[in-house]
């Protein structure tokens, strides 16, 4: 009998990473939610048990600290012995601003501590793990040819990353997890582990709600109506829409797909 596959989801307490948590639980694999957000991660990690029959646990995360990325790495290795997939989802948004004179040095560096080094802290120790495990053999069918790997790492980036969106900390903290994702690929094909990003176009999150609660109610208006209109689906999309795109990269249905990026944006880069 195979062994169960295990995963780690951070910002696995809501949104996107909630969503996948979901997503790898409904497909019988084992999740550790990571989270700074105790209350909301925990209750996520019983309602996988719950839901799907699955082992789950949940461990606070700040990614900004990398003493809590080793402490999340080790103890999904203590729970189940290694991790055979990782979604890195957590991050913060940054508000909208006129120009770069309405950006302090403090937001900036929280966007970068934050979003783009705290990722990388996870895909780097993430990626360390796999390598020392065995690897799990695929077969392709029908030819029945077999492929080797020890895990794959999806990092949820964003359109921001590629476009000037306004947000000049939070665009260039999701650019450079676009590139370290492909060096990762570079570095660790070698060992049979895939790196891949998702970036989401206008998600309508928990964390988006906040961020749209710090507006004033007409520049709130404005911003909502203007990521409507400028999306040819016409419309936001939902976080399971993002969970199912991670999904793909977290499985064995993409075994030769790696070091790449897949917009999830309703259209929204095809009029860009």
């Amino acid at each position: 009998m195979a062994q169960p596959q295990s995963a780690i989801v951070t910002g696995g307490s809501s949104g996107i990473g909630r969503a996948t948590a979901h997503k790898l639980a409904s497909r019988g694999i084992n999740v550790l939610v990571a989270d700074i957000n105790v209350a909301d991660g925990e209750k996520v990690s019983k309602d996988l048990k719950a839901r799907y029959g699955v082992d789950s646990a949940f461990v606070k995360l700040d990614t900004a600290l990398e003493a809590d990325v080793i402490n999340m790495v080790n103890t999904a290795v203590k729970l189940w012995g290694r991790i055979d997939w990782a979604c890195n989802c957590a991050g913060k948004a940054e508000l909208l601003t006129e120009d770069e004179e309405g950006v302090t040095e403090k937001v900036f560096d929280e966007m970068y501590q934050i979003n783009q080094r705290g990722t990388w802290f996870c895909q780097r120790h993430e990626a360390v793990q796999m390598r020392k495990q065995e690897p799990r053999i695929i077969t392709l069918m029908p030819s029945e040819r077999t492929v080797e790997t020890r895990g794959s790492i999806v990092n949820i980036s964003s359109v921001n990353g590629i476009v000037g969106l306004g947000q000049p900390g939070y665009s260039s903290a999701k650019a450079g997890i676009i590139a370290f994702t492909r060096t990762g690929a570079q570095f660790y094909g070698k060992d049979k582990i895939r790196f891949n990003a998702v970036l989401p176009g206008s998600i309508r999150t928990d964390a988006m709600g906040v961020w749209l609660e710090q507006l004033s109610e007409d520049k709130r208006k404005f911003v909502l109506e203007g990521l409507v209109n400028s999306t040819p689906l016409g419309r936001q999309g939902a976080p399971e829409e993002l969970a199912n795109a991670a999904s793909y990269f977290l499985s064995d249905e993409s075994t030769y797909v790696n070091g790449t990026t897949l917009i999830v944006d309703g259209g929204l880069m095809a009029i860009k």
